[in-house]
């Protein structure tokens, strides 16, 4: 993907969604921050995919909350405003929480066609962020990945037999969280992650 362009998104007087654009077309692949809320952290795998009609959205939370998924959704809504007609969530920790409770509300919104989480769990610290019921409504493709000996890790097992087809699981070695595995695993993740958009996008005509 290209290098990026800045984008700010108004929420109310004081507050705003500050983010960058990569690359250009009418498919959108949004990522959402885990609580470091860095959006270089996802630098290293944008550079690895090899997907040149797809458009890169990461962006940074105005603040902290347990339940980032309505900035998230304003960021869709942005996508949406700049011609995107379809969307891939990919979010790491509390930003594939996000990404997992977006695709949860949005099961009959045709836009959002996959969602890929890292070391997003089901409950943290006496939150739980979704029940099985809405588990089990995602109907669009979902790829979980995460380490071994992540906190996590117990969580993703459970969503998986939540999920219904198409999904994944795949873990790596070691207690990595969230885009800690890009340190380790980037090119095997770059990998898993271009293939999974060429599987769900190729229908739409799109690569």
């Amino acid at each position: 993907m290209d290098i990026e362009k800045p984008f700010n998104v108004s929420l109310t007087k004081d507050k705003s969604i500050t983010g960058n654009l990569y690359g250009s077309g009418d498919i959108a692949i949004i990522f959402s921050n885990m609580d470091t809320n860095e959006q270089s952290e996802w630098n290293p795998l944008i550079r690895h995919l090899r997907l040149d009609r797809c458009m890169g959205f990461t962006y940074t939370y105005p603040t902290h909350m347990n339940d980032q998924s309505e900035i998230l959704e304003e960021v869709i809504s942005y996508a949406h405003g700049l011609g995107v007609k379809k969307i891939v969530l990919v979010g790491a920790s509390r930003g594939g929480v996000a990404s997992l409770k977006v695709a949860a509300r949005n099961v009959n919104n045709d836009s959002i066609v996959g969602v890929i989480a890292l070391s997003a769990p089901i409950e943290y610290e006496g939150t739980i962020f979704y029940n099985a019921n809405e588990l089990k409504a995602i109907k669009i493709p979902k790829l979980l990945l995460n380490s071994e000996k992540d906190g996590g890790a117990e969580d993703n097992r459970k969503m998986l037999e939540l999920f219904c087809d198409p999904k994944e699981l795949f873990f790596y070695s070691g207690d990595a969280h969230g885009t800690e595995l890009f340190d380790h695993e980037l090119k095997s993740i770059a990998t898993k992650i271009n293939d999974f958009m060429k599987s769900i996008l190729i229908k739409y005509d799109t690569i």
